[in-house]
């Protein structure tokens, strides 16, 4: 009956880091049309740029915003010998799980260094050619690690499924409302100015 109470509570403590990284996962996916519109409009630019014809300059290209992965509580869990308390089909569906957000988390790190240097466009009218060539490159790389994140993002959906779990975010400090970044206004828009932060109990 211990071995079984300690493993419930192993067993919710993990479930609910997976719900939260879920969550995170849905965030991104909430501004996925956005990034591929982006990528789309910066082909537009490098389009033109290669006929030495001008282009609005670009006030603020905008970031694939951080999602907060985390894996604390399964480790946690796992080298203190409670997650050998559940069962081997449990154990395999936590594995592949976490090893799916894990590759989220990896593919996310490639593509803030992609998206860094695609910010040397912003203010620019007019490229030469080696700037051309060199930002084609940037943007095949960053349509590439794009696809991959769908991917991810599509297999942490089966395995949710397969575990029946859905996203949750019980801190409630992030919101889910509409999409702000900068990456979801116009190439030409001003940098938007970052949202106040709410301190704990503060009146909404």
């Amino acid at each position: 009956m211990h071995e079984r109470t300690i493993a419930a509570e192993a067993r919710e403590a993990v479930r609910a880091e997976v719900r939260e990284n879920l969550w995170w996962l849905r965030q991104r996916e909430t501004i996925e049309p956005c990034i591929r519109k982006r990528l789309s409009d910066l082909d537009g630019v490098l389009a033109r740029a290669r006929l030495g014809q001008p282009f609005p300059a670009i006030g603020h290209m905008g970031d694939v915003s951080l999602q907060k992965i985390t894996e604390l509580r399964w480790q946690t869990n796992a080298e203190a010998g409670r997650a050998s308390l559940f069962s081997g089909e449990e154990q395999r569906l936590m594995g592949e799980m976490y090893y799916t957000t894990d590759q989220f988390a990896q593919a996310q790190a490639r593509e803030q260094g992609i998206w860094s240097r695609l910010h040397a466009i912003q203010g620019e009218r007019q490229l030469d050619r080696q700037e051309t060539h060199e930002l084609a490159v940037l943007l095949a790389q960053a349509r590439w690690e794009n696809d991959e994140v769908l991917l991810i993002l599509h297999r942490a959906h089966q395995w949710a499924a397969r575990m029946h779990l859905r996203p949750e975010n019980p801190q409630g400090i992030e919101s889910g409302g509409e999409p702000t970044e900068q990456i979801c206004q116009t190439l030409t828009a001003p940098a938007v100015p970052p949202e106040p932060w709410e301190q704990p109990g503060d009146q909404p």
